[in-house]
C-alpha cells in the first residue's frame, strides 16, 4: 500500500468514526421513563430534554413515561429500538431489581451504553409526627425496646431506601416491619397521618414536611450534612461508620448505539446540566448535578451491584 493510499484510508476511517455523531440526531429523540410522570426520575428526565433542545436547534427530544415491572418496560422498549435515538433515563432501582428479582434477567452496566449520571440526592430519615423518638438516639433505644413493634415506609420494595432500612437493622441489631408504599409521596401521606412511625425517603417529597414542622429529620445518609438540612446529622455523625448512599439517575443508549454519538450526547449532557438555572430546579426537588463519562456511570453501577447484593445476600432478600 502506498503512502498516498494510507493516507486516505486513515481520512476515510476518521469520517466514518465521526459520521454518526456529526449526523445525530436525525430524528426526534425518545428520553424513557419507567415510572410515572410527577416523581423525581420524570422531573430531571424533563428538564434534561430542555436543555438538549436548546443545544441541537431543530431537534426534538421528548420525554416518555413507560411504568411498568419497576421500570423494565421501558428497558424493554429502548434495548429493542435499536434506532440510536431513543433513551432511557434510569435511576438505582435498574441495579437492585435483577439482584432481588431473579425473573429480571435486564443488567443496566451489559445491556446498555452508559452515557452520563444526570443527579444524585440524600435519603432521609424521618419521623412521624407522633412517633414516639424525636432524635435517632431515641429511635434506636425505642426499637430495641419494642422489636417488631416499629414500622417503616419506603418507596417501594428494593430500592436504595428499603434496603437503607435493611442495612440499619442489621448494623445496629434492629427489628423493624418494612411496609413499602406506591412512590414518595404516598410514604409522605402515611407518614402525616402517622399510620407508622418512621420512613427512609428521598429528600425531594419530604422537605416541605420537614421545613413546616410536620416531620422531624433524623438523619442524613451522604457523607456530609446537606445544605438544605444543615441541622441534620449524617449517619457517620452519629456512629453509623462506612455507609453512604444517594439515590441517582442516569442516561442511557442501546448497546448498538454507536461509540461517537453515545461520546458526543455525554459532552452535551454534561453542557446542558453546567447551568446555575438547571441546578437551582434540581434543588427543588431535592437533588444535586452530577454528570460523568461513560466510563465512570458503568464503574458506579458495577461497584454498586456488588454492594447491594452483598447486602441482599446476608439479609435474604429475594422476590420471585
Amino acid at each position: 500500500m502506498s503512502t498516498v493510499t494510507r493516507i486516505v484510508v486513515v481520512v476515510l476511517l476518521a469520517f466514518a468514526s465521526i459520521g454518526p455523531a456529526a449526523a445525530w440526531p436525525d430524528r426526534p429523540v425518545r428520553l424513557l421513563v419507567g415510572f410515572q410522570a410527577g416523581g423525581g426520575q420524570d422531573v430531571v428526565a424533563r428538564i434534561l430534554a430542555e436543555r438538549l433542545r436548546l443545544q441541537f436547534e431543530g431537534s426534538s427530544f421528548i420525554v416518555e413515561n413507560k411504568p411498568g415491572a419497576s421500570g423494565m418496560v421501558a428497558a424493554g422498549i429502548v434495548l429493542n429500538a435499536r434506532d440510536g435515538h431513543t433513551l432511557l433515563v434510569f435511576g438505582d432501582s435498574y441495579v437492585i431489581t435483577p439482584l432481588v428479582n431473579s425473573t429480571v434477567r435486564v443488567r443496566a452496566a451489559r445491556d446498555f451504553k452508559m452515557v452520563s449520571t444526570l443527579s444524585e440526592g440524600p435519603i432521609v430519615l424521618l419521623a412521624a409526627p407522633k412517633a414516639p423518638f424525636r432524635d435517632f438516639a431515641e429511635f434506636v433505644s425505642y426499637v430495641r425496646a419494642n422489636p417488631g413493634k416499629v414500622s417503616y415506609a419506603s418507596s417501594g420494595i428494593a430500592g436504595p431506601q428499603h434496603l437503607t432500612g435493611e442495612y440499619l437493622s442489621s448494623e445496629l441489631k434492629l427489628e423493624m416491619v418494612h411496609v413499602p408504599s406506591r412512590g414518595g409521596s404516598q410514604a409522605v401521606a402515611d407518614l402525616l397521618a402517622s399510620q407508622l412511625e418512621l420512613a427512609i425517603l428521598g429528600l425531594g417529597p419530604t422537605l416541605p414536611h420537614i421545613r413546616s414542622g410536620a416531620l422531624k429529620a433524623l438523619a442524613v445518609t451522604t457523607e456530609k450534612r446537606i445544605p438544605q438540612l444543615p441541622d441534620t446529622p449524617t449517619l457517620a455523625e452519629l456512629g453509623v461508620k462506612g455507609f453512604t448512599v444517594t439515590q441517582w439517575f442516569a442516561l442511557a443508549a442501546a448497546s448498538d448505539t454507536p461509540d461517537a454519538v453515545v461520546d458526543r450526547l455525554a459532552k452535551a449532557v454534561a453542557v446542558a446540566l453546567d447551568d446555575a438555572a438547571v441546578r437551582q430546579r434540581y434543588d427543588e426537588i431535592g437533588y444535586a448535578v452530577a454528570t460523568s463519562s461513560p466510563a465512570a456511570l458503568t464503574d458506579k453501577i458495577r461497584a454498586e451491584e456488588l454492594r447491594w447484593k452483598k447486602l441482599i445476600d446476608d439479609r435474604g432478600l429475594k422476590i420471585e
